[in-house]
C-alpha cells in the first residue's frame, strides 16, 4: 500500500510538472498580445512587481500561521539577495537585453541549454548526482525537443556576427534561470517557504527593475492608463499565472525531487507551445512535433516515476552477474 501511495505520488508529480510547463508556455500568446503595448522591459518587469504586491498579502497571513516574522535578518536577507540578483533580476535583464539582439530562433535554440546547466550547477551546488537513468532521459528529451524545434533550428544564425552580443546575453540568461532554479532548491531545504521565496526574490528583482524604467525605458503612467482590458488581462496573467501560481508549485514539487529531475521537463515546453499556437493562432501541429512531445513526456516520465525502480534493477542485475 505504501508502494503504490509513493508510486501515485510521482505520477502527481510528473503531471504537476505538465502542467508548470504548460503554465510557462503560456507567456508566449500573452507577450504577443501585449507586445505592441508595452516594451520589453516593462513586459518582463511590471507583471513581476504586480505578483509581488498580489502575494505580499498572502505571505504575511502565512507568517502569522506560522508565527514567523516578516522582517529580514542578514543570514535570512542574503539568501534571498544572491537568488534575487544573481537569478530572477539578471534573468529577466538578460533576457529582455538578449531578445532584442538576436533572433527568435536562436534564443529558442540557446533555451535548450537549461537543463544542462542546471545538471551542472546542480552538481557543484547540491551535490546531485547524474544517474545514467537521468542521462538517458536527457538525451531521449533532447532528441524529442528538437523533433519539436526543427523550424527553430532551420532559420537559427547561431555564431553570426550580427546576432553574437544578443546570443552571449541569452546564454546567460539560461545560466541565471539554472542558478535561480538550483538556489531555490537550496532554499528549500534551507525550511523557507514557498511563499517567502517567491515573494522575497521576486521582490528583490522588482527593486533593481525601477532603475531600467529610467534608463532604457521609461513607460508613463499614461501608457498604463490607456491600455485596453485584454492587455490588463495579459499582464494580470502573467503576474498570477506564469511569475506567481507556476512558481508556487514548481517550488512545492522541489521539495520532494531533485532540481535535475524537475528540470528536465523544461523540454515539454516547445510542445506546449505549439499546442497554445493552435488553439490561440489557429496553427496546425504537425506529426513531427507531436512525436517529439510524446518523446519528451515519455523521457520526463522515465526520470520522475520510475528512475528509482531502473536504478534498483540494474543493481539486482550488477549483484547477480557479480555471484
Amino acid at each position: 500500500m505504501t508502494q503504490l501511495s509513493a508510486k501515485s505520488t510521482k505520477y502527481m508529480d510528473w503531471a504537476c510538472l505538465m502542467l508548470i510547463n504548460f503554465m510557462w508556455a503560456t507567456q508566449v500568446p500573452v507577450i504577443k498580445l501585449i507586445g505592441d503595448r508595452l516594451g520589453p522591459v516593462a513586459i518582463a518587469f511590471v507583471p513581476m512587481v504586480l505578483s509581488t504586491l498580489l502575494f505580499l498579502p498572502a505571505l504575511y497571513f502565512e507568517s502569522r500561521r506560522l508565527a514567523r516574522p516578516l522582517q529580514w535578518h542578514w543570514r535570512d536577507a542574503k539568501h534571498f539577495l544572491i537568488a534575487g540578483v544573481f537569478g530572477m533580476f539578471l534573468l529577466q535583464f538578460t533576457y529582455t537585453l538578449g531578445a532584442q539582439r538576436t533572433l527568435g530562433s536562436n534564443a529558442a535554440v540557446i533555451t535548450l541549454s537549461i537543463p544542462a546547466l542546471v545538471a551542472v550547477a546542480a552538481s557543484i551546488m547540491l551535490g546531485e548526482k547524474l544517474t545514467a537513468v537521468r542521462l538517458a532521459g536527457f538525451l531521449l528529451a533532447l532528441a524529442g525537443v528538437l523533433m519539436t524545434s526543427v523550424p527553430d533550428l532551420r532559420r537559427s544564425h547561431l555564431g553570426s556576427g550580427s546576432y553574437l552580443l544578443g546570443d552571449f546575453l541569452f546564454f546567460v540568461a539560461c545560466a541565471a534561470s539554472a542558478f535561480y532554479n538550483t538556489y531555490c532548491k537550496l532554499l528549500i531545504e534551507k525550511n523557507y517557504t514557498e511563499l517567502e521565496i517567491l515573494v522575497y526574490t521576486s521582490a528583490v528583482a522588482s527593486i533593481g527593475s525601477i532603475p531600467l524604467f529610467f534608463w532604457l525605458e521609461p513607460v508613463p503612467v499614461r501608457t498604463m492608463l490607456q491600455m485596453d482590458w485584454r492587455a490588463l488581462l495579459g499582464i494580470l496573467e502573467l503576474a498570477l499565472i506564469v511569475y506567481g501560481a507556476s512558481m508556487l508549485l514548481f517550488f512545492w514539487i522541489l521539495k520532494r525531487l531533485d532540481v535535475t529531475q524537475a528540470t528536465l521537463s523544461n523540454y515539454a515546453l516547445p510542445f506546449f507551445m505549439g499546442v497554445l499556437a493552435v488553439l490561440v493562432l489557429h496553427e496546425r501541429l504537425t506529426p513531427l512535433v507531436i512525436a517529439g512531445g510524446c518523446i519528451v513526456f515519455l523521457s520526463t516520465l522515465i526520470v520522475t516515476v520510475y528512475e528509482s525502480d531502473i536504478l534498483a534493477w540494474l543493481a539486482q542485475r550488477r549483484s547477480a552477474q557479480s555471484e
